[in-house]
């Protein structure tokens, strides 16, 4: 906590964040050794999935696999906030992909792969201009309030 981020990115992670770690970032609880944060750090999943679909590990391999039994016909990727439930956290971006008949697994990997590392810039982008339109509101607020003291 000490260096300050403004935003924690995970791609490619696949570890579980432990609750309290998220309660440290969203500013509720502190580390004994360090302050706490003065706003919420955005920590942002990048998940080979959509929605509610295929949380977790092997995400695409279970997706392909679905395809193959003919219960979809499509899959996708998404940026997500992080929260206590795994890939449940708000959609940032969401991008559909489709599985192609008689494509293979490696071919969709490659294209959903293709898409991540789109959809990373523009949701990293998109978190970090709300936190500084954010940081100049609340200067904007402050400055006018203490013109008005």
């Amino acid at each position: 906590m000490n260096a300050k981020p403004d935003l924690v990115v995970l791609a490619g992670w696949m570890h579980i964040l432990s609750e309290r770690f998220i309660e440290i970032m969203e500013g509720r609880v502190t580390l004994d050794y360090s302050e706490i944060p003065t706003a919420p750090i955005p920590v942002i999943n990048l998940h080979p999935a959509l929605p509610s679909a295929f949380d977790g590990a092997n995400a695409i391999e279970r997706a392909y696999e679905a395809f193959m039994k003919g219960e979809i016909k499509y899959t996708g990727c998404m940026v997500h906030r992080v929260v206590k439930d795994v890939d449940r956290g708000e959609p940032i971006i969401v991008r559909e992909v489709a599985i192609e008949e008689g494509g293979s697994l490696e071919a969709l990997e490659e294209r959903l792969h293709k898409v991540e590392r789109v959809i990373i810039v523009q949701a990293t982008k998109k978190i970090l201009e709300g936190y500084v339109v954010q940081y100049f509101l609340l200067r904007m607020v402050l400055m006018m309030h203490c013109r008005l003291v």
